[in-house]
């Protein structure tokens, strides 16, 4: 996107020297792309005759041209001579920008609609027209922005359509309607971190692609994902507002939205993003019974003490708890080994250990199975067992002890029949080589799976692509499923209640939701986390 002075429409003039040269000089109103078009050539064929060419031309400069028929063109058109046209001249196009000549009745509003452009972008790329106003014949530039760059359409959509406030807020409004008791009031509260986006644009320079702000993006884009499942929701006839409001990651920030008389008229509020700034909002909102829901914490945190509140994110300890489950259907009679770094890792590994014996004793054998319990990379090497299969359980899933303990578990591999089992953090772990998840039979949990195939998943793969040209990411697909599912709740009954999500299971795109109650004074949380085999450079789900 380079950006270069747009000179405006209004005469021409041309040189023919002794050496059968041909120059223009350039006068106001000509750019390379009409002074082509004068001598019969293109931008490239410009920058051959004149090898330092830049796109920013200045008044006066003398380019050299090809010589049309071997004539002089020798008109000169003065710009006291010619009026502008009040008829429309065609757009031309160079580039990232089509160049438009203003006609009468033309306001920047309806020019920026036009063209799908945001006022931000049209004022930085015509800072005469903030000074001094639309004038009739005037060429403007139009940024049209480059629909495979993900990022660009991001920071277009959302940072460059603000209002001149600088309020996120892409539905129009209308406060009358917090009165109507018919529509659902909805909230989002995420740091989208706007200032730092403007400032952090300003770094890139004109050749460079513009980059968000790097903790920008993932709240973006599960706003993305929360904007789509509302406008699903209000044309399957929910009437829905949407009220969306940077926090800024600050808990002043968040102070100051909820201090808000409009915050109380909501019902439903989605963030904020953080755990802590979450557990903060959820305190200053205990009073209000307004259901609060969590997009990305795992952490208890976000539910215990506050009873209005929505874990989406299954915690570690339903992970560890569906390996528990898993192993004692599957291999009670096998040696279970659970192992640990350090004894910072006992509460894991009692969760895991409690959960075998409870199933151990609620089984038709009737034996109780305690599983044992191991720390350090030489224990459960020791507790190998020949002629059974090794289950073994990590309690820790630290990336320095995974990697470790798997490369000193591999030489046992050709002895004993080993599984491994852990959370899905072991896919992202670099020292874990190939050959050890199908020596070691490792095993992983995990909550999250785009459902490629399913109705829910394809069509909001098809819409999201259609609207950003590209794929949605995890947390696009997290926003449009929670909130497609608790605004499927709304229809039914406008009111929110924790009773319809609890007790049923519900299929998304990403994840399924089993929700549970943590005690009345906790909030609920989801608990659907699957076991996972690998097998062939595939992840092969073992458990419903």
């Amino acid at each position: 996107m380079k950006n270069f002075l747009l000179i405006i429409l209004t005469g021409t003039f041309t040189v023919l020297t002794a050496n059968n040269d041909c120059f223009h000089i350039v006068v106001k109103g000509d750019n390379l792309y009409r002074i082509g078009i004068k001598y019969k050539t293109n931008e490239e064929g410009l920058k051959k005759l004149n090898p330092n060419l830049s796109p920013s031309l200045s008044l006066g400069q003398k380019l050299k041209v090809p010589c049309i028929d071997g004539k002089q063109d020798e008109s000169v058109t003065s710009s006291t001579q010619k009026q502008p046209s009040s008829l429309s001249q065609p757009d031309e196009f160079q580039g990232n920008y089509i160049y438009h000549s203003i006609v009468k009745g033309e306001t920047v509003y309806n020019l920026t609609r036009k063209y799908g452009v945001s006022e931000v972008q049209f004022f930085k790329d015509n800072p005469e027209v903030k000074e001094y106003g639309l004038k009739l014949g005037e060429v403007v530039r139009l940024y049209q922005r480059d629909k495979s760059s993900e990022d660009e359409i991001a920071i277009d959509g959302y940072f460059l359509k603000v209002s001149r406030t600088g309020k996120l807020n892409p539905f129009k409004v209308d406060t009358n309607k917090l009165k109507d008791s018919t529509y659902v009031n909805i909230a989002v509260m995420l740091p989208f971190l706007f200032e730092q986006n403007v400032e952090f644009l300003k770094r890139f320079k004109d050749e460079q692609e513009p980059q968000m702000y790097k903790k920008t993006r993932v709240f973006l884009e599960l706003y993305q994902g929360i904007k789509m499942a509302v406008d699903s929701a209000v044309k399957a006839g929910l009437n829905a507002q949407l009220f969306v409001f940077d926090t800024k990651a600050d808990t002043s920030e968040i102070k100051r939205i909820i201090s808000r008389p409009i915050l109380k008229k909501m019902d439903l509020i989605i963030g904020p993003g953080y755990t802590d700034t979450f557990v903060y909002a959820a305190k200053l909102l205990k009073g209000t019974k307004i259901p609060l829901v969590s997009p990305f914490s795992k952490k208890d945190l976000v539910i215990k003490g506050f009873p209005n509140t929505v874990r989406i994110i299954p915690s570690e300890k339903s992970h560890f708890k569906a390996i528990a489950k898993y192993v004692a259907e599957n291999y009670l009679k096998d040696n279970i080994i659970i192992a640990m770094e350090n004894k910072s890792n006992h509460a894991a590994a009692k969760i895991i250990q409690r959960e075998i014996i409870a199933s151990s004793l609620s089984g038709d054998s009737g034996q109780t199975v305690i599983p044992s319990i191991v720390d350090g990379y030489i224990a459960p090497i020791d507790s190998l067992q020949e002629g059974v299969k090794n289950i073994i359980i990590l309690a820790n899933n630290k990336e320095a002890f995974s990697s470790k303990l798997t490369a000193k578990l591999i030489p046992s591999s050709s002895k004993f029949e080993i599984l491994l089992f852990g959370l899905d953090d072991l896919k992202k772990y670099k020292n874990i080589e190939v050959d050890y998840w199908d020596s070691l039979n490792i095993h992983i949990t995990s909550s999250s799976e785009i459902k490629y195939g399913s109705p829910l998943a394809d069509q909001f793969l098809a819409s999201y692509f259609k609207k950003y040209y590209s794929e949605p990411s995890s947390s696009a697909f997290t926003g449009y499923d929670f909130t497609l599912l608790i605004l499927n709740e709304l229809l039914e009954e406008r009111t929110y209640s924790h009773n319809q999500l609890v007790g049923d299971s519900f299929k998304g795109g990403i994840r399924d939701y089993r929700f549970k109650y943590n005690g009345d004074k906790n909030g609920i949380s989801n608990n659907s986390v699957y076991v996972y085999k690998y097998s062939n450079f595939n992840f092969i789900k073992l458990n419903d």
